[in-house]
């Protein structure tokens, strides 16, 4: 059985409404109609065809639910070949073929890559909820990670924060590095994820600027400095939602035409989905989080204490810069 669920201090946004989480997970096994009807069932919703490799779950209590395969190439209007109907004179000769190249690359990859469930965002005490989806998704097949050594699938969380100032985003920022280390210790993050580019850490300088007494940045420096060391989506805690929702011009001047959904949450995608495990919960994921990041970004005095001496252990490389009380913190 899951843990009870873990609420934090912070339990409202900067509006007075209820956080929420929002989830992605990733397996493989059953198809994406398959999928799809399975989350209609279980949160009494309509699944409606977006086309070959995409649903979307209608008219659910918390809102609409996509299923796809997770790959851009097989969706509509996201073909690797955008320029087919402009080349071709005969519109429907040129839809004709772009269907065919998506289905093409669709009855391949999907052999690998993953069906991804995303949810709508949920306030955090109904987190159990998805539970229930994710016992309905093993029953019919799905399988995760731990399958095997390709399939570096994960459970990805958006945390709706609290606040949106650049002193709250800071402080969260802050209580994930330091407490990195100790999250991947018990996720027991697999091998297959851990060498594959999709949920690496930070570079340690930029951990270093983050983690040091006299940074205080406003919001533009704030953004600035992670766009400068982290251009990319591939980080274990991507801000990039984040700021695009706060200065999505700031991101774009910066990465271009990268895919990012601007979303008021933290995109956390450290742990593994090991959704064919029935002793493996999101509860359990979301209470690691919260017992760590969450339970730091609360203590200013204790964040402060361990922030110090997480940056003297990075500088020097050993752990005997360490306090006692620190060792204690990120061990524990």
């Amino acid at each position: 059985m899951p843990q009870d669920i873990i609420v934090p201090a912070r339990i409202t946004t900067q509006d007075g409404k209820p956080r929420r989480l929002g989830v992605e997970i990733e397996f493989i096994g059953p198809n994406c109609y398959e999928a799809a009807a399975i989350i209609a069932k279980r949160f009494k919703g309509w699944a409606r065809q977006e086309d070959e490799y995409r649903y979307s779950v209608e008219d659910t209590a918390y809102g609409r639910f996509v299923v796809e395969l997770d790959t851009r190439y097989v969706h509509r209007g996201e073909s690797p070949l955008p320029e087919v109907r402009k080349r071709l004179h005969d519109e429907h000769l040129g839809e004709t073929v772009d269907r065919g190249v998506r289905m093409t690359i669709g009855e391949v990859t999907r052999h690998y890559m993953p069906v991804e469930v995303v949810c709508p965002p949920i306030p955090i005490q109904d987190l159990a909820i998805l539970d229930g989806a994710v016992a309905d998704l093993r029953k019919i097949g799905a399988r995760g990670t731990s399958e095997s050594v390709i399939f570096a699938f994960g459970l990805q969380i958006n945390i709706e924060m609290p606040a949106l100032d650049a002193g709250t985003i800071l402080t969260y920022l802050q209580a994930y590095i330091v407490s990195a280390e100790r999250l991947r210790s018990e996720i027991g993050v697999d091998v297959s994820r851990r060498v594959l580019p999709f949920c690496q850490p930070p570079p340690p300088d930029y951990m270093r600027l983050v983690l040091g007494d006299d940074y205080a940045p406003t919001m533009e420096r704030l953004i600035d400095d992670y766009l400068h060391h982290n251009p990319t989506r591939n980080r274990d805690l991507d801000m990039l939602p984040l700021f695009a929702f706060i200065d999505l011009a700031r991101v774009k001047a910066r990465l271009g035409k990268a895919k990012v959904n601007p979303r008021p949450a933290l995109h956390y995608r450290l742990p593994d989905s090991r959704i064919e495990d029935p002793d493996w919960f999101i509860v359990t994921e979301w209470n690691r989080w919260a017992k760590s990041v969450e339970y730091l970004a609360a203590d200013p005095q204790r964040l402060t204490a361990v922030r110090r001496a997480y940056r003297r252990y990075l500088d020097s490389g050993s752990w005997r810069t360490l306090t006692q009380e620190a060792l204690a913190w990120l061990r524990s």
